[in-house]
């Protein structure tokens, strides 16, 4: 036959089984706690009938394990009968234990002892059904639903049982470790505590009423909100299909009933552990989260000073980040904010300079053009605004864009030797690349009625040069405010390939904002490769801010344009070169042979880093001078 052929109806081997260990249980819980309430010496008797009772509830256990093995599908009639019959004897004992200790006078003055043996009592009268023996045992459906909240410390825990001795014996048993403690009767009931309490354990029973733990699990687990919440499945139905189906829904372990108290705080423990980690994996994820948030708020502008301090406290290397990165961005932005100043009082000058210098234009021979002009059928002549070794440079209007732009002229001689024309072509190419604010852009190279010209953004400014002759030598931070944008500009120019050649005060624009512009790139290549035109050894232009390698027409490379730049950041910072003379000679004789006058013994406002860093970039060996523009502008800005 099968299972459901006893009088408690219609039940499977898995689900007899949960019925017929779930008293063993309520009695191994209760006895256990009992033993630990009587562990005075006084108490010896008592705790020798506990110990008893213990004893039998496990032999009823290793029966009833026999008997309705999990791997058994069906169980006959005679051999249920056989297993009631030999669950009697150990339970006369547990029932004549708890009589005898009930009657007794010298119980342990412990408030709940003897309602503890009550409920062992009534737990050993179930054991065998009333058909199968002399004692009233209570129908298996006969379960009550009484849920209770109990108050305590510790990790939270929600115990999940439709029956209340269940219940009981997992409340007390955790509340004696320290837990806070909450059950819930059903399913449902269960649901809603945990939608309202953040608990940090559940411990679930399988077969409920209505809504069963497979169920109520499936819940916990789809639920982003409580899919962290270890669930610990304790149920009498221990088959190996029903442990499987706990685990694979997402529960963290599973205990059988009855559970053994060390194995349930070293599974509760476990259980509490991981999620702890998982907690703190979580908040460091968030933290993590926080910090990226607050590159992306630098970026926008909106980073406030500070942000972070609730994870730079951190004593790990999130905290080490956060801490490095709100220092640096505090950094750049204090920087940042020095540099505005220096750009200020830049500005200062050079209003002064435009206006002393208002009258240049006016003044200037008009060149080859005339104001008014048309040149190459699409430019405008409306001004010429300087004039250099390589020719004039006009400021015209463009009647095809509407915009005013810079042309220049070059000296036809220059561009006499086809060769030399195309070379001067490719590397005007590379000058296209050159996209950056601190450079002027050159639009095109043409030729028109036998003159070869540039056309080129137009700046409203003044040069470096008409600054420093109108104001003489310039501030500190105006000095470090040019340095910066000059180091940036060559930077990028540097990094396409494009060495300048040629870098000096006039060839530096400060429009009216103080923005630096660097004009003439691959212009100086152009004069280098003709060496006729120009002084053996020369390039265009004065030698003063030559490097020595270029004044001895050796190969250069773009640390010749940081030995120019170290040149033009002396010049501003004392208003005199390192070296003068009379002729080109005795400029290269002073050059190779004499050490510069440190620029802050010329003048004492100067800095003693911010000089020393000038006399390393106007090195006479190269491998001496700083190596890069990109790390001249980084130690330009530490110093601003």
């Amino acid at each position: 036959m099968n299972a459901g052929g006893d009088a408690r109806g219609t039940l499977s081997v898995g689900e007899l089984r949960h019925d017929l260990r779930t008293p063993v249980n309520h009695i191994v819980g209760y006895a256990e706690m009992l033993l630990e309430d009587a562990s005075e010496p006084g108490y010896a008797d008592c705790r020798s009938a506990l110990e008893d009772t213990l004893k039998a509830a496990r032999e009823v256990l290793a029966l009833i394990n026999t008997t309705l093995n999990p791997a058994k599908t069906e169980v006959g009639s005679e051999e249920l009968a056989g297993l009631y019959r030999s669950m009697k004897g150990p339970q006369g004992r547990i029932l004549g234990h708890m009589r005898a200790l009930l009657g007794s006078e010298s119980l342990p003055p412990v408030e709940s002892f003897g309602q503890d043996l009550l409920r062992i009592k009534a737990a050993a009268e179930r054991l065998v059904p009333a058909d199968h023996g002399p004692e009233a045992a209570a129908p298996a459906s006969d379960r009550r639903s009484q849920p209770r909240k109990v108050a305590g410390s510790g990790a939270r825990v929600l115990v999940v049982d439709d029956v209340e001795d269940n219940r009981e014996v997992l409340r007390r048993r955790l509340e004696r470790e320290g837990y806070d403690v909450t059950s819930a009767g059903d399913g449902r009931e269960a649901l809603t505590r945990i939608g309202g309490t953040p608990f940090d354990l559940v411990l679930l029973d399988v077969l409920m009423p209505e809504l069963d733990g497979y169920a109520v699990l499936e819940q916990l687990k789809s639920d982003p909100a409580t899919r962290d919440i270890p669930v610990i499945m304790i149920s009498a139905m221990d088959d190996m299909p029903s442990v499987v189906r706990c685990i694979e829904r997402g529960a963290e372990d599973f205990l059988p009933k009855p559970f053994d108290a060390v194995l349930l705080r070293a599974r509760i423990s476990a259980s509490l552990e991981k999620k702890r980690l998982r907690d703190q994996e979580k908040r460091y994820l968030e933290e993590v989260q926080r910090v990226i948030e607050a590159a992306s708020a630098v970026e926008a502008g909106r980073y406030t000073a500070g942000s972070l301090a609730s994870i730079a406290h951190r004593d790990d290397a999130l905290g080490r980040l956060a801490r490095v990165f709100d220092g640096m961005v505090t950094q750049v932005k204090e920087r940042e904010e020095r540099l505005r100043k220096q750009i200020r009082e830049l500005r200062g000058d050079i209003d002064v300079a435009r206006r002393e210098t208002a009258d240049f234009a006016a003044t200037m021979d008009a060149g080859n053009l005339t104001t008014g002009a048309r040149f190459a059928e699409r430019y405008e002549i409306l001004a010429v605004v300087g004039r250099g070794g390589m020719g004039t440079v006009y400021r015209a209007r463009d009647l095809e864009l509407e915009q005013d732009v810079a042309i220049k002229t070059l000296r036809s001689e220059f561009l006499a030797d086809d060769s030399i024309l195309e070379r001067f072509k490719s590397e005007i190419r590379l000058t296209y690349r050159i996209t950056h604010r601190n450079v002027v852009r050159t639009h095109y190279f043409g030729e028109w009625g036998g003159a070869y010209y540039l056309t080129m953004e137009f700046v409203e400014g003044v040069t470096l040069r008409q600054l420093m002759d109108t104001r003489g030598r310039l501030s500190v931070p105006s000095t470090l405010a040019i340095g910066i944008q000059l180091a940036e500009s060559l930077a990028v120019a540097h990094e396409q390939g494009v060495i300048h050649r040629d870098i000096k005060p006039q060839n530096l624009l400060l429009d009216p904002e103080g923005v630096l512009k660097v004009m003439d790139f691959g212009i100086a290549r152009l004069a280098e490769r003709t060496s006729n035109i120009t002084e053996v050894g020369l390039v265009v232009g004065t030698p003063a801010y030559a490097s020595p390698e270029q004044l001895l027409a050796d190969e250069v490379d773009a640390r010749s344009d940081l030995y120019s730049t170290g040149l033009v950041l002396y010049e501003c910072l004392t208003g005199r070169l390192p070296f003068e003379a009379k002729s080109a000679i005795a400029l290269i004789s002073k050059v190779l042979t004499e050490v510069p006058v440190p620029p802050a013994q010329v003048n004492p406002e100067i800095p003693s880093a911010l000089s020393s860093l000038v006399l390393k970039l106007m090195a006479r060996a190269p491998e001496d001078r700083v190596q890069s523009a990109r790390e001249l502008a980084k130690q330009l800005a530490e110093l601003a």
